[in-house]
């Protein structure tokens, strides 16, 4: 049987790693619109579809990483609400973060409300960079 402890211990060690790979995410974001302007420039119209190509992919990985964070935070929470049924108590913290999650719910791919306004601004400004005229 596991403790509290451990499934937190856990959840911060994913988010270590989720971090991490956010961090190569944003660094490459930042590569995405220095291409998009770069391109944006010229008349290159197989640059203009190949950093189009490299965008779409970035913000699809940054999507995928907020999912992982969702994945990883609900499962979390099922694990405390496991523990509990067990009769373990658990913290009060830890029974905030159930009400807040959503135990056992399948890896998703969409965002939410937030989510989608801040990818689709993303995906704006890329796209106006490299297809609109200066």
């Amino acid at each position: 049987m596991f403790t509290e402890l451990e499934v937190w211990n856990l959840f911060w060690l994913s988010g270590i790693s989720n971090a991490a790979w956010f961090a190569g995410l944003a660094f490459l974001l930042w590569v995405s619109f220095r291409a998009a302007n770069l391109v944006g420039e010229s008349d290159n119209m197989i640059g203009k579809i190949a950093v189009t190509a490299f965008c779409l992919v970035i913000v699809y990985q940054l999507n995928f990483n907020a999912a992982l964070v969702e994945w990883a935070s609900n499962g979390t929470a099922s694990a405390l609400v496991y523990l509990q049924s067990q009769g373990t108590e658990i913290s009060v913290g830890a029974q905030r973060f159930v009400e807040f999650m959503e135990p056992g719910k399948e890896f998703n791919l969409m965002p939410n409300g937030i989510g989608w306004v801040f990818l689709i601004t993303i995906l704006a400004m890329q796209m106006s960079s490299i297809w609109m005229k200066k």
